[in-house]
């Protein structure tokens, strides 16, 4: 029987005897894939509450049905296994881009698992159904960059390469995975693939991808393009007048424009011009991302943008910055997007950054300075978590640092080199991060336990700072909370064992459009009072709560799909004729055009939402307690702390309420058919979700509510 969007095949790899073996992924399908595959998998394999690293723990790559499907932005992969950085070692997703899903896809593959650990550095190719074990002993402690060159010159041409550098080696808490030499795959995925002594993984795959409705899928492609795409982060509003647009927001990634360029494009400048709603083939200048990214200065180094596979919009600014090499010794090819264009924050370490051809070149060089450095030893930022703890440390001579490093070690860095705009201090930092046995890596550990570790030391402040960030003391960074929708996008990050990783909100606020209009079309969805206006917020309520666990909902959906949340749900569209609304049912008309299963948007909301009722009793697990409240879900003290001055639920303030919180937690465990008092899932609610067996595992560890 023939198998659309699915493979039907994951691939197990065990590292421990170097044997590979090929199963059904069949039983997986109704987790969607992506990370609902994953998911499962790993609760089905890893005991929650073991160690990350332990010998028994498993690291899972999935993909979805629309990947490699020629779907919008349908280029992602998500990895899933048990933090090493957060309270409770629960499970988290890194999500990543590039090639790498595609050609995972095209080898055959619904998902990978990975078990066991190697004896020695190994790196796995998998060419279709042939995987070869490779001895990597000369690439360990080698960079990314210098990993993906020597392991794509050794495989076949088209071969997308996943690698770890000094920071994963080294099993640094802080690191990741790289393909493409800088789409990062974060949450501490560089730790278990070094603990496996896995330096990389190769995929090149031949195998076609089959859909039940070629025809039905690229007239989705058309119409998803046409009417519905607007910029990065769906942002469907320009930065300047254009002769189509109806308005203009300063704030969009919608940032191409006529007179705006690719200023160091190959046979001179390109200009990005007009690309109205219904011109697909101009699509990819819309997005000048390095400009939004560092500012003016970048349009003339900017070589192209470029992104992942299927992706027509390209947020990743490729720029090359001959001041570098001419300066520095370090050629500044390079191309990113968002944090990792400035090296994660790694670029703030340093000031004073001496300009060297015009003004402003200085401090545009130390963010592909420090992006380059960061890529290359393979160090995970947890949304900047990474250097505001290092700034934090470092704040007021070193106060805290001093009491962190060994005397020998603190007088064996040149500290005057961070004020004196030598980016050689970032390298300086990055190696004494990546060294063993060195006091300084102990602030990679992630918050929660850098404040374990140094309570001490910084007492509660740290945890609660404004400066550090987290969304709440479990140790994620906020991403898109409460500065976005209020209680809405705060509600948003509390799902995660990580930094919120969830776009769905920030791309409905930041789309460009006026308040009113997006006012109008949410309300038309959740009800009254769903969206404040920025910055003038009112206290949560019901429809607020619906609003919030759509932003999840999607998320999870297009991580399992796969399809960039960053890009998706079309809430809004470009064009004025449709009213600036969007089409939410699309997702599904994918799942049902692509794997021929015909699905509705409620069916497929649900299939997504099976995958949140799952992670979260995962988290229970993991915790050993089943109040979420107070173990999971509280926040940072920074969000509840009210500004100076700025009376909460007044216009100019961005702050909670702490009794508002507690309400609005209330509010949307009940949305999920949770326990309201604790936060974790009811039996009754996971036999809801085909979940009984999970709801018995909980019993048995007197984990479910009474």
């Amino acid at each position: 029987m023939t198998t659309y969007g699915w493979t039907g095949s994951l691939l197990r790899i065990n590292l421990t005897n170097q044997t590979s073996s090929i199963e059904s992924s069949s039983k997986y399908f109704s987790y969607i894939g992506g990370k609902g595959m994953a998911n499962r998998i790993v609760y089905d394999e890893v005991p929650m509450g073991i160690d990350p690293i332990a010998p028994e723990s498993k690291v899972v790559l999935a993909v979805g049905p629309n990947t490699a499907s020629s779907a919008p932005t349908s280029g992602r992969t998500t990895i899933s296994f048990l933090s090493p950085f957060t309270k409770g070692n629960a499970i988290v997703d890194a999500h990543i881009g590039g090639d790498i899903g595609v050609q995972v896809k095209q080898c055959g593959y619904d998902a990978v698992i990975i078990e066991g650990e190697s004896a020695a550095p190994v790196y796995v190719y998998v060419n279709d159904d042939k995987v070869s074990f490779v001895d990597a002993s000369n690439l360990w402690g080698k960079t990314t960059s210098d990993t993906t060159a020597e392991v794509t010159k050794a495989t076949q041409p088209g071969t997308a390469v996943l690698s770890i550098g000094p920071a994963g080696e080294s099993l640094l808490n802080l690191s990741c995975v790289i393909t493409g030499v800088a789409h990062c795959g974060g949450a501490g995925s560089g730790k278990l693939f070094g603990a496996k002594k896995l330096k990389a993984l190769a995929f090149c795959g031949t195998k076609a991808v089959k859909l039940a409705d070629v025809k039905a899928v690229k007239a989705l492609n058309d119409y998803v393009i046409g009417d519905l795409m607007g910029s990065n982060n769906n942002h469907v509003v320009p930065t300047v007048a254009q002769s189509w647009s109806e308005y203009e927001n300063s704030g969009s990634r919608w940032t191409g424009h006529p007179g705006m360029t690719w200023g160091a494009a190959e046979g001179g400048p390109i200009d990005t011009g007009e690309s109205a709603p219904g011109q697909p083939t101009l699509i990819g200048y819309r997005c000048q991302k390095a400009v939004k990214d560092h500012g003016a200065i970048a349009e003339k180094y900017t070589v192209k943008m470029t992104g992942c596979a299927t992706c027509p919009i390209r947020c990743y600014g490729g720029v090359d910055v001959p001041q570098l090499e001419k300066t520095w010794g370090v050629k500044g090819s390079h191309a990113n997007t968002c944090l990792g264009n400035r090296g994660c924050g790694f670029n703030g370490l340093v000031s004073n950054v001496a300009d060297v051809d015009e003004k402003g070149d200085g401090a545009f060089m130390a963010g592909i300075y420090a992006a380059i450095k960061v890529d290359d030893a393979g160090l995970w930022d947890n949304y900047g978590e990474l250097a505001a703890t290092l700034k934090y440390f470092m704040a007021n001579d070193n106060a805290y640092m001093k009491q962190v490093l060994t005397e020998e070690e603190y007088n064996a860095i040149d500290w005057s080199k961070s004020a004196n705009g030598d980016l050689t201090f970032i390298d300086d930092i990055i190696a004494c991060l990546c060294n063993p046995n060195h006091s300084m890596r102990n602030l990679a550990m992630g918050a929660y336990y850098v404040d374990q570790k140094y309570h001490d030391i910084v007492g509660d402040d740290y945890l609660n700072s404004s400066a550090i960030g987290l969304w709440g003391v479990m140790g994620g960074k906020r991403h898109h909370g409460n500065e976005c929708a209020a209680q809405v996008g705060w509600l948003t990050n509390t799902i995660y064992n990580r930094d919120g990783m969830c776009h769905t909100i920030v791309n409905i606020t930041g789309s460009g459009l006026p308040y009113e209009i997006q006012k109008r079309i949410i309300e038309d969805i959740f009800g009254e009072g769903a969206l404040d206006a920025p910055n003038n917020y009112t206290k949560m309520n019901a429809n607020k709560a619906k609003f919030a666990k759509f932003g999840v909902v999607r998320q999870v959906m297009h991580d399992s799909l796969t399809l960039c949340n960053w890009v998706w749900p079309m809430t809004f569209s470009p064009r004025k004729e449709r009213g600036y609304k969007g089409d939410l049912s699309v997702e599904a008309q994918y799942m049902s055009a692509v794997t021929g299963a015909a699905v509705t948007e409620k069916e497929l909301d649900d299939a997504a939402e099976r995958v949140i009722q799952l992670s979260r009793a995962m988290t229970v697990l993991a915790y050993g307690t089943n109040d979420m409240r107070n173990e999971h879900d509280t926040p940072a003290g920074f969000i509840v702390t009210p500004d100076e001055g700025k009376p909460l639920y007044q216009p100019g303030t961005n702050k909670l309420d702490a009794e508002d919180v507690q309400d609005a937690l209330t509010m949307f465990y009940k949305e999920f058919g949770w326990d309201e008092k604790l936060g974790c899932p009811t039996r009754a609610t996971l036999e809801k979700f085909n979940l009984a067996d999970v709801a018995d595992d909980l019993e048995s560890k007197g984990l479910l509510p009474a």
